[in-house]
């Protein structure tokens, strides 16, 4: 099993799951399969290696029936200020015990109890959102600002159009959910010169 792999040489463990679902639960060949039973193996008292490193869920899959009609909103000017944040740098090494829950990050193609939708030709609009900003700001951009660009893509870029017109015009919202405790940079591995 990969969580059991020696993880020491990762600065980060992430998986792509792309599948049918429903809240708490993605479907394989042979039926459903609780999140929580994925996840287990790689929390910090069964995944010594992956212990105070990022562990990144990407879930596009349906959480439930409901559909999203939308709301009409005035956009906002967007804001000028400079958000970042550089990350500190450990001075020192010190034992720490961190919760078994730390540094998962789940984010989700929709929120809880909504379908998740997709285009026949494309794929699904998470995905294709998500492709874009890693493609275009992988290297430079903090994860969670990242995530934020992909949430705003498929809030206001995305809208169903199918012959049914209950199934017409609906909007689908990512969902975040977060227990990170540091920022997460995907920069290239600096090489040991030998």
């Amino acid at each position: 099993m990969v969580a059991a792999k020696d993880h020491s040489d990762a600065d980060c463990f992430g998986v792509a799951i792309l599948s049918h679902g429903r809240e708490g639960a993605v479907f394989a060949t042979d039926g459903s399969v609780p999140l929580n039973i994925l996840v287990l193996p790689f929390k910090g008292d069964r995944a010594p290696t992956l212990v105070g490193k990022p562990k990144l869920f990407f879930i596009q899959a349906c959480r439930g029936t409901k559909m999203d009609d939308g709301v009409d909103v005035v956009d906002a000017s967007p804001t000028t200020e400079d958000d970042s944040v550089d990350a500190v740098a450990a001075a020192d090494v010190i034992m720490r015990t961190v919760p078994t829950e730390a540094d998962f990050l789940f984010a989700y193609s929709t929120t809880p109890g909504y379908y998740s939708w997709r285009n026949n030709e494309d794929g699904s609009w998470f995905i294709q959102a998500l492709c874009i900003i890693l493609e275009n700001h992988g290297e430079e951009m903090e994860l969670m600002h990242m995530l934020t660009l992909v949430n705003h893509i498929v809030a206001y870029d995305f809208e169903s159009c199918t012959n049914e017109e209950f199934t017409s015009k609906k909007k689908q919202m990512p969902c975040i959910v977060s227990m990170l405790t540091k920022y997460v940079y995907f920069r290239p591995k600096k090489q040991e010169i030998i």
